[in-house]
């Protein structure tokens, strides 16, 4: 356990006070120097007792998210797409990535988050960054480095489906093991920690076998998600599609029942199964549900996993029962099926409440 020296507990209840003053504030306050400050405050941050900018105090809860920040180029047809030809069309530009857009959807629903993640030194990463100031998210420990900020391509069908998508991903290595220990505080100090599975698998080992919490995994695609398949028993919610579940199961069969029986029986202790328009799956220990899906007009179908997930998330960091939990996922799924964007400006607790009660 870490204690806090004298000084260090007046600067928390200066914050506490007023979260908004500034280093030279605090210094005039308590009559010392501004680098003095500075170094406490430093040293409140590493130790986890404050979060990142905007001086959040560890009492209040938050989420934490570890996964992959990344600029998302979408390509969609105007009329039917025709392989091996240029198809007329619209390409667009948005912010991205697996953990980026569950933590932007959390911090929509008014959940602190801190993001854990990496972005190169170039116009993508700083557009990234400064998307998540404006919602207010703590970017304030996602690694800068040397390189091109992770990229995503993905072409839709004249349904806004994904047709093929392409992801380079090589920036993410750099989230490892050191990044992880300067950061364990963080992950360990929170609510809980949700993880995509964009992640280096020795990273998601190192995660789930060293550190404390309570852990929420997405499971991406069928490639990336087999870097858990030894780790199941270390998790405590994982999200996947059919196809993810039967890549991880290692049953070839589309009875979700089975897929999902087989996984709980791996050491899981809960998982959901997304089938489209068959719905979604619960699963856990002596316990299972379906939940049919509501019609819903799409525009795009690129960001529904990750609202899904954050609705999720939103659910169990508001003490919601499973019903409940589902249901605000569900929801948070066809705010963002509603939406061009990867995450919905229109992600918001009112409109999730809306879309949950009013039908």
């Amino acid at each position: 356990m870490i204690f806090l020296t004298p000084r260090e507990k007046e600067i928390i209840n200066l914050l506490k006070k007023n979260p908004g003053m500034s280093q030279q504030e605090i210094a005039d306050e308590l009559k010392i120097t501004r680098s003095g400050v500075s170094a406490h405050i430093n040293n409140l941050m590493t130790s986890g007792y404050i979060l990142g900018r905007g001086y959040i105090l560890r009492e209040d809860t938050y989420v934490a998210i570890l996964g992959g920040c990344n600029m998302d180029i979408t390509g969609s047809t105007l009329d039917n797409l025709k392989e091996r030809d240029s198809n007329p069309g619209k390409i667009e530009y948005s912010s991205g990535g697996v953990g980026r857009n569950i933590c932007e959807n959390l911090a929509r629903l008014g959940v602190n988050t801190s993001l854990l993640s990496v972005v190169g030194r170039d116009d993508a990463g700083k557009n990234i960054l400064t998307e998540l100031n404006r919602i207010n998210v703590d970017s304030s420990r996602v690694l800068i480095t040397e390189g091109i900020t992770p990229h995503y391509l993905a072409i839709l069908d004249e349904t806004r489906d994904m047709y093929v998508a392409i992801s380079d991903m090589e920036l993410i290595k750099n989230i490892d093991k050191d990044y992880v220990e300067k950061n364990k505080k963080i992950i360990e100090n929170a609510e809980f920690t949700v993880m995509d599975t964009n992640l280096e698998e020795e990273t998601l080992d190192y995660v789930l076998k060293n550190l404390k919490g309570k852990f929420l995994i997405d499971g991406v695609s069928t490639k990336k998600v087999i870097k858990i398949k030894d780790l199941l028993d270390k998790i405590y919610f994982l999200k996947v599609n059919i196809y993810e579940a039967q890549a991880l199961s290692g049953l070839e069969t589309d009875n979700i029942d089975r897929l999902g029986e087989d996984l709980i029986n791996k050491g899981l202790e809960s998982l959901v199964i997304t089938a489209g328009g068959q719905g979604s799956y619960y699963f856990e220990k002596d316990f299972k549900m379906m939940r049919k899906p509501r019609e819903v007009k799409v525009l795009s179908a690129s960001g529904a996993g990750d609202a899904f997930m954050a609705g999720y998330a939103y659910g169990l960091y508001n003490g919601l029962e499973i019903e409940e939990r589902m249901a605000t996922a569900e929801a948070a799924a066809r705010i963002a099926l509603m939406s061009s964007d990867s995450c919905s400006k229109d992600m918001n607790e009112n409109n999730l409440k809306g879309e949950i009660y009013d039908y």
